[in-house]
């Protein structure tokens, strides 16, 4: 996709079920860090939530940023798109720290890799996603 070519607004038009998500604190300027298989596995795994789900889809990610009870529910995946805590948490990973599961607006986080605001790496880890 060219994105000079017809540019999508931003930040993109969410699904309505983030009107009732907290607003998250602050501004983020920084794109939201991807570990794993680089910008295809990233636009595969949220195309396949779109598949899936269709256009409001909501995808479920892991953050190993610590989270404390009284943390907020509602963080930004990247500027302008948020991403909301299930609560659920996966433990039993190799390096210890323990995987917060959030959810994420499929559409905007692929408009969101075309539009730069994702920066793709591998884990550091092998086993780290």
């Amino acid at each position: 996709m060219n994105v000079d070519a017809c540019p999508a607004p931003w930040p993109p038009e969410l699904p309505d079920v983030t009107r009732d998500w907290p607003t998250p604190r602050g501004v983020k300027r920084r794109p939201a860090l991807w570990l794993s298989d680089g910008p295809d596995g990233y636009r595969a795994y949220v195309q396949a939530a779109l598949d899936r789900d269709g256009p409001g889809a909501l995808m479920s990610i892991c953050n190993d940023a610590p989270r404390h009870p009284g943390s907020p529910l509602t963080r930004w995946f990247c500027p302008g798109v948020p991403m909301h805590a299930t609560g659920e948490i996966l433990t039993g990973h190799p390096d210890g720290r323990a995987r917060h599961v959030f959810l994420v607006p499929a559409q905007a986080a692929l408009l969101a890799l075309d539009a730069g605001h994702v920066t793709c790496k591998p884990p550091p880890h092998k086993d780290t996603v």
